[in-house]
């Protein structure tokens, strides 16, 4: 009996002092929920007891299935393990952003404006998305970590397309030049942006972190690059340009509201210092002979006062303010200039002519040994004989030239008018609906030349072709077609087929139009949905391919003919390698919204132009060829 008492006395005592001792699964750890989370009542059931909301810290004990055992705010339940994260992490949605129900991207659940706060599971980051809850809200999903780092403010110094992904080539409107925007992050050559309540893509090469806005304040060539070798247009003084960058004197530009970018001299953002005035005398002139704008003549007279000093000068002209003339026969005006030994000499300003006979107005021009020069402005002129005007201008030994402007001509005879040695010009196809009246307006507007769509693969004519070719001839445009390549085959007989249907269309045009086709032909390698062109091919067919049919066109009697294609698969694949082709093959190259960067006949430099008047968009070209 004892013994009973005592082992029950043990018992009772053992009992006692196991209950102060903490059960194995009372070992516990911080968490936190970063989505709303129920608080079930078991690790299997269906019942809770409350909701926790997201953000709150709980102690985690153990883990039963798929929930942990946890206690929250004074309560013990249960709770999803994957409601749950080690680290309580609180972000801001900079972008405004979808909330995804997969991190492939696919169907959403909600789209939340950017400033939205969140709470992020570190551990769920999958293909560059975060596991996220909104909080205060019931959208829990994936959405993309970049859209929290905040963003980079930059701006567009030129027009730029706003794409709809990184690597495509599908846009959803143009940014004007000079627009601020978001920048989130780059990939492929292009940055991830907000501009105003659009997002999208936007090519690097076409943001500056600060926008420089200055006047041009000389005529200004706008070269492709920095090294000003080759340039594209002209631009006029006191035309307002964005400014991306500068090197070597030289600044990368674009001219406010309009496409044209590319180099021009630093310098020519400094406004000239006015001219000073001379002395006062006052005489009054005589008729001036041989003064001229024109080229090769020495007719015109002027009358005027001269004010300033005249040495042994007869029937001097107008007025000369600062000025010295010296042994001069019926000079006209000149202002800061020196002019010695000329007869008949019309206006100068900050000139230096000598010896010339007949010559007309110049503007900071130096003209040597010159007769019968006209009006030059900017002008080196030297040795020429009935020289007309010039502006921005380098002539040599011409003879009867005309006027130029922002040209080098030497050596010629009889030289026609230039100005800036290009041409405005289009391309299109039967996707635009035009009439007459639409090439009459690109005329009007300055488009010189056009470039028709004829034919695709070995048997597909355009809709449009023979009437947008009588349109556009009888507008007066110079007019071109294209072949877009049908077959990625390496096999000649297919390029061969296919030039065949496209000579057989362009000889037909007389028949069709009234017109006989007189333009160049080019085929335009590209790839389509057809074609099945692939980078291999690129690499090892292409120029092989582009000869049997150049070749073949002009076997056919096709002696213009040429290429067409985009900058990238020109410099990587067809440059330095048309040996095989016709030696007189002109280069038409597509590149947007930059400057071209390389040599060619014919620049593609948009999809997306308007012309006043037409609907639609436009691939606008320019042309450096004189023969277009």
């Amino acid at each position: 009996m004892r013994r009973l008492i005592f082992f029950g006395g043990a018992g009772f005592l053992l009992l006692f002092a196991l209950s102060f001792v903490k059960p194995a699964s009372a070992a516990s750890s911080t968490m936190y929920t970063w989505t709303p989370s129920k608080l079930y009542k078991t690790a299997s059931g269906v019942a809770y007891s409350r909701n926790v909301n997201s953000g709150t810290a709980v102690t985690v004990y153990s883990k039963s299935g798929k929930r942990y055992k946890v206690k929250a705010g004074g309560k013990t339940g249960y709770i999803y393990a994957d409601n749950l994260t080690r680290s309580k992490v609180k972000k801001e949605d900079y972008f405004g952003s979808k909330i995804y129900k997969q991190a492939a991207g696919g169907p959403y659940v909600a789209s939340v404006p950017a400033g939205k706060m969140m709470y992020i599971k570190m551990e769920a980051t999958k293909n560059g998305m975060y596991l996220a809850h909104v909080i205060g809200t019931g959208y829990s999903g994936y959405v993309y970590k970049t859209h929290f780092i905040k963003p980079v403010v930059k701006y567009t110094w030129m027009p730029s397309k706003l794409y709809t992904s990184a690597t495509g080539n599908s846009y959803n409107k143009t940014i004007k030049d000079g627009q601020k925007v978001s920048v989130f992050n780059g990939s492929h050559g292009r940055y991830q942006v907000k501009a105003g309540n659009s997002s999208g893509y936007i090519y690097a090469n076409n943001l500056t972190g600060l926008l420089a806005k200055k006047t041009v304040y000389a005529s200004s060539k706008l070269y492709t690059s920095s090294s000003h070798t080759k340039y594209t247009a002209v631009i006029r003084p006191n035309q307002q340009v964005y400014v991306k960058e500068s090197s070597q004197n030289m600044s990368h530009i674009c001219v406010v509201g309009t496409a044209q970018s590319g180099w021009i001299y630093t310098s020519h953002f400094t406004k000239p210092a006015p001219a000073a005035g001379g002395t006062t005398s006052t005489t009054t002139g005589t008729s001036q002979t041989g003064s001229s704008t024109a080229g090769g003549k020495t007719t015109g007279t002027a009358t005027g006062s001269t004010s300033g000093s005249a040495s042994g000068t007869t029937g001097s002209a107008a007025a000369t303010s600062g000025t010295t003339t010296t042994g001069n026969t019926g000079s006209g005006s000149a202002s800061g200039t020196t002019a010695t030994g000329n007869t008949g000499s019309g206006s100068a300003s900050g000139t230096t002519t000598t010896g010339n006979t007949g010559s007309g107005s110049a503007s900071g021009t130096a003209a040597t040994g010159n007769t019968g020069s006209g009006s030059a402005s900017g002008t080196t002129t030297t040795g020429n004989t009935g020289s007309g005007s010039a502006s921005g201008t380098t002539t040599t030994g011409n003879t009867g030239s005309g006027s130029t402007s922002g040209t080098t001509t030497a050596g010629s005879t009889g030289s026609a008018t230039a100005s800036a040695t290009t041409t405005k010009g289009l391309d299109v196809s039967h996707y635009q609906t035009l009439t007459q009246d639409s090439f009459n307006l690109m005329k009007s507007q300055g488009y010189n030349f056009i470039i028709l769509k004829a034919t695709e693969g070995s048997g597909y004519t355009d809709s449009k072709f023979y009437t947008y070719y009588k349109y556009a001839r009888n507008a007066g445009l110079s007019v071109h077609a294209y072949h877009m390549i049908g077959n990625s085959t390496t096999t000649s007989a297919q390029h061969i087929a296919e030039a065949k249907h496209f000579y057989q269309v362009l000889a037909q045009a007389k028949a069709k139009t009234g017109y006989a086709f007189t333009g160049y032909a080019f085929e335009d390698i590209e790839p389509t949905g057809t074609n099945s062109i692939t980078t291999t091919w690129w690499a090892n067919a292409a120029p092989a391919c582009a000869g049997y049919f150049l070749n073949e066109m002009q076997t056919l009697g096709q002696a213009k003919v040429g290429i067409y294609a985009g900058y990238f698969n020109w410099k990587s694949y067809l440059e330095g390698h048309t040996d095989s082709w016709p030696s007189n093959t002109k280069i038409w190259l597509a590149r947007y919204n930059i400057t071209l960067g390389t040599n060619a006949d014919v620049w593609q430099y948009t999809e997306t132009g308007t012309i006043d008047g037409i609907t639609g968009h436009f691939d606008l070209d320019i042309s450096y060829d004189p023969d277009f």
